[in-house]
């Protein structure tokens, strides 16, 4: 009996070793970020994490302990090749879920959950945004971090096991075994306190880092699978809804002034584009590597424009910017609207909208449509030509995405020189997507992500600016205005602060523009500019209701973001930042009072339970 119960605590020991082994690794993979944490918060981790790490390791034990327990009545469970094989098997998947993890916190600032998931309908997709990293040496080292720690398990079960033998009483040793396997359930829901192990069991730390690292990857995949059903319930409810809607009406508040910054001509609609740049971050606009500027052209034309330099995205993806830009609607923490379409297609639409005013709408992407399932939402934005990776020629297809953003440029002009006024055009560009390639020798040197993805934006840079000159030159420049926006903003180059993350660029372009060379600095979301648009082309915006006219003088000035379930709500003087996991302020400025936290919690709880109300 004594054998078969120190071969299941050991074989639990041994996962529970491997998880702390990872969480070590997982500080040495983050060099920048470790480096800003004190040895003693490292332990700390260690510590903590480790309510997380028997959890796991519990899991993953039972089936063993439940080998184990056949094998005192039956010899075939008593054979190492079965534990042999089925840790094999487990291994296999848990280290694959810590590299993948590893390389995800990089990208996307979060451990690995559910969400890339949704990312594999397209593999395309998938594949282009991880070629860029080193795949043979992680291949090599995962296949060397599996072999070997494969060893030492296969080395103790075959030493182990040798030591167990069919005895009797038998119904005993299965009493005891059955009783030891039971007594799991108390690592697994992480002790005997009433509510079951979370994420915020293991917070302790004022740093979202060292919290973010004492989460065990395999774990928080493994919870998130579990509990990523469609939500049915407000997790958000922090807020009274009488107190709510109180707050909401008085964020939404408008006032009778307004600038009008358009040149209206009698009888003559105003043609729009936008612009929507791929991870397009403000804090790139202000930088310069190797004496270069990242995006010199961009600076030339905020001086023929009006540009607004406090505008922050609504979320960290593509398919939440794209929402944000043309239905002004807000991102969602835990989940993405694009992702259910009946859902989605309830959304107002600046597309539709403007199709009903009379307007020619077209939809441009050098990539797949379908991609994060953006088509479907799109398709229901009354475009009525889509331009996508499968309208260009193979040989333009130079972009792992699909066509470059060059390529693409100038299939727009081609397009709009063809369009019949007034038109509203949409361009997505999508070079300065992972893996950050382009088509010409860089610029920006250097192999680094930073350098790669600094390289890519002064690329669009460049794109952006050829295509805004031949514009110009065009008979529909005059009565057209123009919106270079992000789909939102991106965590490189750290700046050590969450909320430079989420600040991006909105530039108004175009001959139908009253005054140009201003620079709005009133705070403002991604979500306003829908409302913003309709209001200068004397269009009713009701249908946006979460969007706000951000050339009201007279408006509250304010901007709600996401991301991983989390959220950060920011006013002039004054931010902060959410974890909804750990329930607390990751990161702070200014003076906060109850009040301002009150519409951070209040913005998100409404805007969640208008989503799960569609």
């Amino acid at each position: 009996m004594r054998p078969r119960i120190l071969f299941i605590l050991k074989y639990w020991l041994c996962w529970i070793i491997l998880f702390e082994v990872a969480r070590l690794f997982f500080y040495l993979c983050n060099p920048g970020l470790t480096k800003t944490v004190p040895i003693s918060d490292i332990f700390r981790s260690l510590w903590y994490g480790a309510s997380m790490d028997m959890s796991m390791a519990a899991y993953i034990t039972l089936p063993a302990g439940l080998f184990v327990l056949a094998g005192i009545f039956l010899s075939f469970f008593q054979k190492p090749t079965i534990y042999k094989i089925y840790t094999g098997i487990v291994l296999f998947f848990v280290l694959l879920l810590i590299g993948t993890d590893i390389n995800i916190y990089k990208a996307w600032g979060y451990r690995i959950d559910a969400s890339p998931l949704k990312y594999l309908s397209n593999p395309k997709e998938a594949w282009a945004s991880v070629s860029n990293l080193p795949l043979i040496w992680i291949l090599l080292g995962f296949l060397a971090a599996f072999l070997s720690t494969l060893f030492f398990f296969n080395k103790f079960i075959r030493r182990d096991l040798s030591k167990m033998k069919i005895a009797s009483p038998q119904w005993l040793q299965a009493l005891v075994l059955l009783l030891l396997l039971a007594t799991f359930i108390i690592p697994i829901r992480g002790g005997f306190q009433l509510a079951p192990l979370n994420q915020s069991t293991v917070y302790f730390s004022s740093s979202n880092f060292v919290n973010q690292a004492s989460i065990n990857a395999p774990w928080n995949f493994m919870h998130s699978l579990s509990h990523n059903t469609e939500s049915k319930s407000n997790p958000f409810l922090y807020v009274a809804p009488k107190d709510a809607e109180a707050i909401r009406d008085s964020l939404f508040a408008s006032g009778a002034q307004t600038d009008s910054i358009l040149q209206i001509k009698s009888g003559i609609k105003t043609n729009v584009i936008f612009i929507v740049w791929e991870s397009f971050t403000e804090k790139a606009t202000h930088l310069r590597q190797g004496g270069i500027d990242i995006t010199p052209r961009f600076n030339e034309l905020k001086r023929e424009g009006i540009y607004f330099s406090n505008l922050y995205a609504s979320g960290d993806r593509t398919d939440k910017g794209i929402v944000a830009v043309l239905s002004g609607y807000p991102a969602q923490p835990t989940t993405s609207i694009v992702k259910i379409p009946v859902k989605a297609s309830k959304l107002p639409m600046l597309s539709k909208e403007l199709a009903a005013n009379g307007y020619n709408t077209s939809f441009y992407y050098g990539g797949e449509l379908e991609f994060a399932n953006m088509k479907a939402y799109l398709l229901g934005g009354n475009f009525k030509k889509y331009t996508s990776k499968d309208d260009f020629d193979e040989k333009d297809q130079n972009s792992k995405w699909g066509a470059h953003d060059g390529v693409v440029m100038q299939k727009v002009i081609d397009g709009l020189n063809k369009e019949t006024s007034p038109f509203f055009c949409t361009w997505l560009t999508l070079s300065s997507h992972e893996p950050f390639e382009t088509p010409l020798a860089p610029v920006i040197k250097g192999s680094d992500d930073v350098s790669l993805f600094l390289n890519s934006l002064h690329y669009t840079d460049q794109v952006v600016y050829d295509f805004i000159k031949q514009a110009q030159k065009q008979p529909w420049w005059a009565n057209t205005l123009l919106v270079i926006t992000a789909d939102h903003g991106h965590r490189l180059p750290h700046t050590g602060k969450k909320i430079d993350d989420f600040k991006i660029p909105v530039l108004f372009l175009g001959g139908a523009l009253r005054e140009t060379g201003i620079t709005k600095t009133n705070t403002a979301s991604q979500v306003d500019i829908a409302a913003t648009i309709l209001t200068q082309l004397g269009l009713p915006s009701k249908k946006f209701v979460w969007s706000r006219n951000m050339l009201d003088k007279q408006a509250p000035q304010w901007a709600y973001f996401c991301f991983n379930n989390g959220y950060g709500f920011v006013q002039p003087g004054n931010y902060f930042i959410f974890d909804n996991i750990g329930k607390k302020a990751i990161e702070t400025s200014g003076i906060l009072s109850s009040t301002d936290t009150a519409k951070g919690k209040t913005i998100q709880q409404l805007s969640f339970g208008d989503y799960l109300s569609k």
